[in-house]
């Protein structure tokens, strides 16, 4: 049986409108914010959702909290998360694929400082240490970044099968577009602040598009 796979290309950042790449680590714009808050008003299933995978830079953490604030268990966001809403896990597989300043995050430390809501005791255990380092398993070469790919994916598999059976087996991805291709392939190109939405099965390590919802 397959699974249903929603993956989310952040909203606009600073360095967006510009092409600015030299802005670490950039924030949402307040266009970005209200993309956000766009789509979660459009999002069709907040209440099938049990876990978002997010990118752990500040406009995906940003595009996160503001779009689906009302699918989000509420210990991630008091002001308008649900009870026994999905849980969120910051993962640095999903992060941007290079190693320029945009696509480069904060220390940990320092998104502790600007997220002070968030559980940082629970999300720090899944969040590789080594993060936000550009080396080793995150290392910007081709090989590497298939390799990444690879591992996200068995990671969602994974994931999926941990939710499955429950009253919200859907899971939410929430990267950068640049990462996206290793991810859902060449066809599965998302717009800034856009949702799509896939039934997808998996096959040592590929990810299978069976349709798109």
């Amino acid at each position: 049986m397959p699974f249903r796979l929603h993956v989310v290309r952040h909203a606009e950042g600073t360095h967006n409108p510009k092409h600015d790449t030299t802005i670490l680590d950039p924030p949402l714009t307040v266009t970005g914010v209200e993309q956000s808050k766009q789509l979660g008003h459009d999002f069709r299933f907040k209440d099938t959702v049990g876990l978002i995978i997010t990118s752990p830079f500040r406009r995906t953490i940003q595009t996160t909290l503001h779009g689906f604030s009302s699918t989000l268990d509420s210990r991630y966001y008091k002001k308008s998360g649900v009870v026994n809403g999905a849980r969120l896990i910051l993962g640095a597989d999903t992060q941007a694929h290079s190693a320029r300043p945009c696509d480069t995050g904060s220390e940990i430390s320092v998104l502790e400082d600007e997220f002070v809501e968030l559980p940082w005791g629970e999300l720090k255990v899944e969040l590789d240490p080594v993060f936000p380092a550009k080396t080793g398993l995150y290392a910007p070469d081709r090989e590497t970044l298939i390799a990444r790919g690879e591992r996200l994916r068995r990671g969602l598999e994974a994931q999926f099968v941990s939710i499955e059976g429950s009253d919200r087996p859907d899971l939410v991805l929430v990267t950068h577009g640049g990462m996206m291709r290793f991810v859902i392939g060449e066809a599965g190109g998302v717009g800034p602040a856009q949702c799509r939405s896939f039934e997808v099965s998996f096959d040592d390590g590929k990810l299978i598009v069976e349709r798109e919802n």
